[in-house]
């Protein structure tokens, strides 16, 4: 589990739901970047913590945060008819062959720029950061390092709270200064073109994909039912 995944996580207060979202194999932000409505049902979200969550995965995403998180299509074979109307007569097997289970797809995401100055940590991390130190003794597993650090975080005294908030600011300030800088460099400039070539390289696939639905669509044989 990466330790995003954990700030994110007790920033939202849902480390109750961390040992969940890791054993369904949802170890990874970027994972959870693509769930779907129908995950968070299986996984056994409450509602109000959905909504925590759905937030949070708009804002990273770029959408409106009351748009649904995309749930799979109900199969036609699946779909309540009124009384009455007899249910569509099923396809020939042969139509199927060579279908398989639809698999998800998930994004694919650029590699960061490793010679970019590093993120400062938030004020939660900060705080994690301690606390971890605090409880290494204890012979705690890694989740259970988790909820502890989500629960203190939630409950911490103003005052205190507002001194790891205090480094964080400063630190980000640092950073935003040192990011300056470096947008002047080479390396920036390269950088890029990098992300340039990415993003049109992930477009001519998407184009492609998208050609070989619309041929395979084309060529489906369409059968008269009787």
């Amino acid at each position: 589990m990466s330790s995003d995944l954990e700030k994110i996580f007790g920033e939202l207060g849902l480390t109750q739901y961390l040992d969940t979202f890791v054993e369904q194999g949802f170890d990874e932000w970027d994972i959870i970047l693509d769930i779907q409505e129908s995950d968070l049902d299986a996984l056994g979200v409450k509602l109000g913590h959905r909504r925590k969550l759905q937030r949070r995965i708009a804002n990273a995403r770029g959408i409106s945060p009351t748009a649904s998180l995309v749930t799979p299509v109900r199969p036609p074979s699946e779909e309540v008819k009124p009384d009455g109307v007899p249910p569509e007569p099923p396809r020939p097997e042969s139509h199927q062959e060579g279908q398989g289970v639809a698999k998800r797809k998930y994004r694919r995401h650029p590699k960061p720029d490793e010679n970019a100055p590093e993120r400062p940590p938030s004020a939660y991390v900060l705080f994690s950061n301690k606390m971890r130190e605090d409880l290494r003794s204890q012979n705690l597993s890694f989740t259970e390092i988790a909820k502890l650090v989500g629960e203190n975080w939630q409950n911490l005294d103003a005052v205190e709270k507002e001194s790891y908030e205090s480094q964080a600011n400063a630190d980000k300030e640092k950073y935003h200064r040192d990011l300056m800088e470096y947008k002047k460099t080479a390396d920036y400039r390269k950088y890029m073109q990098y992300l340039q070539e990415f993003k049109e390289k992930q477009a001519k696939r998407t184009q492609v994909n998208d050609a070989s639905k619309t041929t395979q669509i084309g060529l489906c044989p369409v059968t008269a039912w009787k």
